[in-house]
């Protein structure tokens, strides 16, 4: 979804008071780490390239700050790679780190965190980072950002209940077309169903949407395949077992790693009917045979 904003994403994670051109998506790599970094989002700010960096979390761990320190170093490196296969003497570009948090403590977070690689007794030396609690959020504040991306992060705010998420989704539809209407309601449900405070706000949403909104938009979709996936790779685990059981009984030996391998491909392409037939009806020569790997031309 941030894909879809990013003005509004960089207005409300910038902080800046003056305008904000988004310049699109960057896609930064290092390439004595080959290592691919996150998408940073460069923006125009009074004039200014900058690069904003977002972390999405969903608690603040301890790991955390060292990470937004790597990527932030890291990120920085990738654009001087660039600018000295471009231009030469690379320019100094500015980098914003956010941290958006989506759950955790109920105590307030401080406006920045930052990790420190010089010694406390000295000068700062190191990485600070804007962090964005929204869950500490209230339905009003993310509302009064005025934009459809930062209305879906209201299932997650301090005081959401059902009144008032009924008001965000007519609120939504009326400023959306049909096809983005479903892709923020499904948004919504899948960050209701990441609260950590458990306050059955998902049921709710889905209650207020249209089903068919549910039904067909992207998230339900990729998510149904997903399931059907994860089920099919349980069924053929599952029904591996006994399969392998009864043809060891019919060799008079173990299956090679690379003859078990192979039956759950067969099991996975013909389905275990199939592949019961052949156990039962083929000699112990011809099963052997049939396990055997293809050879390669």
């Amino acid at each position: 979804m941030s894909r879809q904003f990013p003005h509004d994403v960089a207005r409300a994670l910038l902080g800046a008071a003056g305008p904000i051109e988004p310049l699109g998506w960057v896609d930064t790599q290092v390439t004595g780490r080959q290592r691919r970094l996150d998408r940073a989002l460069a923006v125009k700010v009074g004039g200014e390239r900058r690069l904003l960096h977002a972390e999405w979390t969903l608690a603040m761990s301890e790991e955390i700050p060292f990470r937004v320190f790597e990527y932030h170093c890291l990120t920085a490196l990738a654009v001087a790679d660039e600018a000295r296969a471009s231009e030469g003497a690379p320019p100094p570009t500015p980098i914003d780190s956010v941290v958006v948090v989506l759950s955790g403590r109920e105590e307030p977070w401080p406006s920045h965190g930052s990790y420190r690689t010089s010694p406390r007794d000295e000068p700062f030396s190191g990485v600070q980072f804007r962090i964005e609690a929204v869950y500490q959020r209230t339905v009003a504040e993310l509302a009064a950002r005025g934009s459809p991306f930062w209305l879906i992060f209201t299932p997650l705010a301090a005081d959401a209940d059902g009144s008032k998420l009924n008001q965000v989704i007519e609120a939504l539809r009326a400023c959306s077309g049909e096809r983005q209407f479903a892709e923020l309601g499904a948004a919504m449900v899948a960050l209701a169903e990441a609260d950590t405070r458990e306050r059955g706000l998902a049921d709710v949403i889905k209650s207020l949407l249209p089903r068919e909104v549910v039904m067909q938009n992207s998230i339900y979709r990729d998510g149904k395949a997903a399931g059907l996936k994860e089920g099919l790779e349980k069924g053929v685990e599952k029904g591996l077992a006994p399969l392998a059981h009864q043809i060891e009984r019919r060799l008079g030996r173990s299956l090679t790693a690379v003859e078990r391998s192979g039956l759950s491909e067969r099991l996975r392409a013909e389905g275990p009917e199939r592949v019961g037939d052949v156990v039962l009806d083929l000699s112990a020569g011809e099963l052997s045979t049939w396990l055997a790997p293809a050879a390669e031309p």
